[in-house]
């Protein structure tokens, strides 16, 4: 019996060795050092999306990142959402770097989305800041890092439809190389 135990036991310890290894095994993907797995590099800068969601205009919470659009703005057609990137941006250079500016976000039928200004940024827009060597975007003291996301909002309107044509691939573009993106999968 006691054999028998042993087996099991290492047969589910290789079992599950081998699925953490799969996780990680995707050549697309590219891991900031020492940051693990869901930071891409874009430049000299690592980004990570912290979380990416639909946006409620009419929740307490959603409200603060929406603050800043007009009523006229933030009235979508019953057909539309509001939908949420929340970012954060590391600079491990030894001088200060300026983040992107520049995404968009595709789906699978290869439609673009691209990220609406907010009139009047609030504190959890993004704001493509110069970043403070080994500095990061949102900075530590800032009420968007201090919020649960923990990231600065970049904003996008979709349509519901756009659930239909999922995963939602965001692109960073490298502001001094526009023709080097990194791309990240989003949750929705």
């Amino acid at each position: 019996m006691k054999r028998y135990r042993r087996i099991v036991v290492a047969a589910g310890a290789g079992a599950c060795a081998l699925a953490l290894t799969a996780c990680g095994s995707s050549g697309n993907l590219t891991y900031a050092d020492n940051l693990g797995p869901g930071y891409v590099k874009v430049g000299p800068l690592y980004y990570q999306v912290q979380v990416s969601r639909e946006l409620n205009p009419f929740s307490d919470e959603d409200v603060s990142y929406l603050q800043g659009l007009s009523k006229k703005e933030l009235a979508l057609p019953a057909t539309d959402m509001w939908f949420g990137v929340f970012l954060q941006a590391y600079n491990t250079t030894s001088s200060p770097q300026t983040p992107a500016s520049d995404y968009y976000i595709t789906d699978t039928l290869g439609t673009r989305y691209m990220p609406l200004a907010n009139p009047d940024p609030n504190a959890f827009t993004y704001k493509p800041a110069r970043i403070p060597p080994k500095g990061q975007l949102p900075s530590i003291t800032s009420l968007a890092y201090t919020g649960w996301t923990q990231g600065e909002v970049v904003l996008f309107k979709f349509p519901y439809g756009v659930y239909g044509s999922r995963p939602l691939i965001l692109h960073i573009v490298n502001p001094a190389n526009p023709s080097e993106q990194s791309r990240i999968e989003l949750d929705t």
